[in-house]
């Protein structure tokens, strides 16, 4: 693999006016407090309501169910380890428990087998053609749509979500969604597979991110790979993690990404001193690598840190990134970094820049795993 330094880190800042290999089976560490098993599978048996979820032979039947459970005994401290197979959930995992001051691990069960979330089978959305649109147009607003795996609205404890593959669901893999006043904190997502997610896969909406944060804080992405996160339609609506709606402090470390028809990290709207460290990228990216994006109204990002990462050469359609070249539209500066013919319409004239390098970039002209 030849690489090559790079002088800087080159970055968009944008405006608008309106089959890969299973997930490496992490271990499954004992955070304290109890264990819950569940097998999605399950489900369909007569008599899954007995299930307590106490014993591999007595798994919880659904997330649902663990939920109930964890609720009804007061838990703080948990880790579900979810029996090995191929599921395909009927509806997303919506997590709510939060016990203040707690954490709940998700991994798979140890000598189970890989865990596999298929979203082929969900349940499509009752939403409009115009809804539809909408969400196209504000992504902010996908929370009312059907379409990732599991969304998170816990903010009372941590979470770790570890070893797991989850593919085929048209808006993506976790979704971590905080609000004003009530901001999700120290999520972790390691060592996870997300692949084959958005339009080109699954019909019925639009891809937004194998894991899509906002208004969230102190969230840890790292040692995952992002593979074939596509979208047909709107194929620049689709990163690999996209940080938007003031989430901040985040770190993205030691993750793959391959063939991601948007930019693979992107930042949104005030999302601030997240940092990009020890990732390798190939063939992915429609403007940019790393990109800070903005609506009407909405608020550059800042002392976000981009460093110690490996580049292929050219973007998801294949054209030649711009290799540290400055390029100038006045009154704007700015690195370009996959996007060489920038206008006053596509860049954002934030000060002070959204991205900047830490140095330690380099481009491959080979895949760098």
């Amino acid at each position: 693999m030849r690489m090559s330094a790079l002088p800087a880190l080159a970055l968009t800042c944008l405006v608008l006016g309106g089959a890969a290999p299973s997930a490496p089976v992490a271990a499954a560490t004992d955070p304290g407090g109890i264990t819950v098993y569940v097998n999605p599978a399950d489900s369909v048996r007569k008599d899954a309501r007995a299930q307590d979820g106490r014993a591999p032979e007595r798994p919880a039947a659904s997330f649902a169910a663990v939920q109930r459970l964890l609720a009804g005994m007061g838990a703080t401290e948990a880790r579900v380890l979810i029996h090995g197979g191929t599921y395909h959930p009927r509806e997303e995992v919506n997590w709510t428990y939060s016990p203040p001051g707690g954490h709940i691990t998700f991994a798979p069960e140890p000598g189970t087998g890989p865990v596999v979330f298929d979203g082929s089978r969900l349940k499509p959305s009752r939403l409009s053609t115009a809804a539809r649109q909408r969400l196209v147009n504000d992504p902010a607003a996908v929370a009312a749509a059907p379409g990732y795996f599991m969304t998170i609205t816990s903010a009372g404890s941590g979470i770790t979500i570890s070893g797991e593959t989850i593919q085929n669901y048209v808006n993506g893999g976790i979704r971590i969604r905080g609000a004003a006043g009530d901001r999700v904190t120290d999520v972790t997502v390691s060592g996870n597979t997300f692949q084959h997610l958005g339009n080109k896969y699954v019909s019925g909406g639009t891809g937004y991110g194998g894991v899509h944060i906002t208004n969230s804080s102190h969230t840890v992405i790292e040692n995952n790979r992002f593979y074939n996160l596509e979208n047909t339609t709107s194929p620049g609506n689709i990163h690999g993690v996209y940080l938007a709606d003031y989430t901040n402090d985040s770190t993205i470390r030691g993750n793959r990404f391959g063939y991601v028809s948007g930019d693979p990290v992107r930042t949104r709207h005030n999302s601030k001193d997240n940092l990009v460290d020890g990732n390798k990228f190939w063939h992915t990216g429609t403007y940019a690598i790393f990109s800070d994006w903005r609506f009407d109204g909405e608020d550059c990002g800042r002392g976000n840190v981009f460093k110690n990462n490996q580049v292929g050469t050219v973007s998801y359609y294949g054209k030649k990134f711009s290799s540290g070249t400055q390029g100038q539209v006045s009154p704007i500066k700015v690195w370009l970094w996959g996007h060489d013919d920038p206008k006053n319409a596509n860049l954002g004239g934030c000060t002070p820049d959204p991205i900047t390098s830490g140095g330690g970039n380099a481009y491959v002209t080979t895949r760098p795993w």
